[in-house]
């Protein structure tokens, strides 16, 4: 372990502690070596978490960065920084911090201080969540698309009119958390017929409708249902009465026993996951009519409800962060009978879930260093001269949105380019965020590569 400034490297397999910190590192990966300078510089991506248990879990998820070192520990935003692997080998450079407090007046001043300091390509947050109980379960993680804010508005009396500002997903991005598939993750698990037993039973202990919720197909997945259901009534757990399967006192003994000894809640579920709204507010929420008032409120399929994913997004916007991301385990419902069993299993599953999406979605960085695919500009040094610019700006007219796409401008960002003048607003997009020497490449992708070789000529 080396130290500097309070900090500290985990290497080797071993728990090392420094400070109020401790890495795991959960196998041996040809990791290179930090850069000199590097503490401050090429950043991709800012992983903020509200809750200590959160930290931890993002710190520790297996699938995720294997070493830490810490930094700026004695400040006011301390953080730790590491390299992810991902899938395909590549790495990424990953920060992660959290406030002292959940809601967004932590939030916000330390992204933003951590924003301006590390120039993140992606602001990201992983965590825990209620959802709504008509579309996800327990351990569900959600994807938020969009982020907002629902209670900022104008109350008059009872009335309470919301002025919602809505961040949207980049649309790539949301096709990727819709297409995702969470199997193979570490804290994703097929039910075995013991589990899904216990769920049934669990589900008529708290008053639900197994048949229609979200996660039945999980549990209990065709042609089961009814020979699982006729195991139970045969076991005596179970009674068919007044049209609908009831509890059995001791079908009631059974679940009562198997929750009051299940303290440490699952270590693996079915779990799925849902792109969808998620609602951000001042206050945590113990109101099971919430969701009917935010549906009123104008979000039709509102999917969580939480206190800081709409402060991820506000800052990523207006501190131009080209990407952001927040996903979040359901640890409960925002209901009264809500407790704390599944909170540490949604906390690590949102984090591994996080880390997958940005490891397929994020230009990784190689081990020399240099981002994948982005292109050796040949006249790497120097600036681009300005005729080459305007060249560049008058021909690209009709193809500046294929590149914008390509290149991952947010939708909602194109929309404030100038009527007629976005080529130019993409390459001032582009210029403002050190990038540029990806444009080459980009130009190449989208069949333009006469613009590419006018930057390759220079």
């Amino acid at each position: 372990m080396t130290t500097g400034n309070g900090a500290g490297i985990v290497a080797g397999g071993s728990v090392t502690a420094g400070r109020d910190v401790i890495g795991i590192n959960y196998g041996p990966r040809s990791e290179p070596s930090p850069r000199t300078g590097e503490e401050h510089s090429n950043l991709d991506v800012l992983i903020i978490t509200a809750l200590r248990g959160e930290f931890d879990a993002a710190r520790t998820a297996p699938n995720g960065v294997a070493k830490w070192q810490e930094h700026d520990t004695g400040g006011a935003a301390p953080y730790l920084r590491g390299r992810y692997q991902t899938p395909t080998g590549d790495w990424l450079s990953v920060a992660l911090a959290r406030p002292t407090n959940m809601g967004d007046r932590s939030t916000s001043p330390l992204a933003t201080t951590l924003t301006d300091l590390l120039k993140p390509t992606c602001l990201a947050m992983s965590g825990v969540c209620a959802g709504n109980p008509d579309d996800t379960a327990p351990g569900d993680v959600i994807v938020a698309a969009p982020a907002y804010k629902y209670d900022e508005g104008k109350l008059t009396g009872a009335t309470f009119q919301g002025d919602q500002h809505q961040y949207p997903l980049d649309i790539r991005w949301l096709h990727a958390a819709q297409d995702f598939d969470p199997a193979g993750l570490p804290s994703h698990g097929e039910a075995t017929e013991d589990e899904a037993v216990v769920w049934y039973l669990e589900r008529l202990h708290k008053g639900q409708d197994p048949r229609t919720h979200p996660a039945r197909k999980r549990y209990f997945p065709p042609p089961t249902w009814q020979p699982r259901l006729a195991r139970l009534e045969s076991e005596g757990l179970i009674a068919w009465q007044d049209g609908q399967w009831r509890l059995t006192d001791p079908g009631t003994a059974k679940i009562q026993r198997i929750l009051a000894d299940d303290v440490d809640g699952p270590r693996q579920l079915p779990f799925a996951v849902h792109p969808g709204p998620m609602a951000s507010g001042s206050a945590v929420i113990t109101d099971p009519k919430i969701w009917d008032r935010l549906r009123d409120m104008g979000v039709r399929k509102i999917a969580g409800l939480e206190m800081e994913a709409a402060t991820i997004a506000t800052v990523a916007h207006d501190r131009q962060v080209p990407h952001w991301l927040v996903a979040k385990g359901v640890m409960d419902h925002a209901n009264p009978a809500k407790d704390d069993r599944f909170k540490g299993f949604a906390a690590r599953a949102s984090a591994e879930v996080l880390y997958a999406l940005l490891g397929r979605l994020l230009p990784a960085t190689t081990r020399d260093g240099r981002r994948a695919g982005a292109p050796h500009r040949t006249p790497g040094t120097g600036e681009i001269p300005g005729a080459v610019k305007l060249e560049i700006i008058h021909r690209l007219h009709f193809d500046w949105q294929d590149l914008a796409d390509l290149v991952g401008v947010p939708h909602y960002e194109t929309y404030r380019f100038p009527s007629g003048d976005e080529p130019r607003a993409l390459w001032q997009w582009l210029e403002s965020r050190g990038r540029l020497r990806e444009l080459a490449g980009a130009l190449d992708e989208i069949g333009r590569t006469d613009l590419a070789d006018l930057l390759r000529a220079d």
